[in-house]
């Protein structure tokens, strides 16, 4: 083997490593910046979604509504696509649902803690993206003992 084909296979070896090493690269979750977010209502009431929670504890669940005008500075991600996402991250007093609906620039969905939602898909067109969104949120009531705050924020892999 002539001293030039080993050349070539040890550098489509190292291309193929290279490849295969970049590829394999987990991407890095950012938190974006929503300090411009507004709630229409400081504090979610909470109440009941059955008249008269049985005692079997299937109809424990305490359900309340809210609305924000959601403002997520976007601007260092001019002009790229992105996937914007929820995440409601475990907390107290437990295991929690959020269900919302926008005025159309994020995506409507449903999320329990622990885990995030696809909210955005496209390009940023613009330094910030904005929309109105009503927020339902779920917990069983034999966890709460006194009101409580909930954690959401939005994140991108980039």
């Amino acid at each position: 083997m002539s001293r030039i084909t080993r050349g070539r296979r040890a550098f489509f070896l190292a291309l193929a490593f290279t490849i295969l090493w970049t590829s394999g690269a987990p991407a890095k979750t950012v938190v974006l910046d929503d300090t411009g977010t507004q709630a229409l209502a400081p504090a979610v009431a909470l109440r009941w979604k059955s008249l008269a929670p049985g005692r079997s504890g299937a109809d424990n669940l305490l359900v309340g509504t809210t609305t924000f005008r959601i403002r997520i500075n976007v601007a260092p991600w001019l002009r790229r696509n992105v996937r914007i996402y929820l995440a409601l991250p475990a907390q107290q007093p437990g295991p929690m649902t959020v269900s919302w609906v926008g005025q159309g620039q994020l995506l409507p969905g449903r999320l329990q803690s622990g885990n995030r939602a696809l909210v955005y898909s496209g390009p940023i067109t613009r330094p910030f993206l904005e929309d109105q969104v009503r927020f339902q949120f779920s917990v069983d009531g034999t966890l709460v003992a006194r009101p409580f705050p909930v954690n959401l924020q939005f994140e991108m892999d980039e």
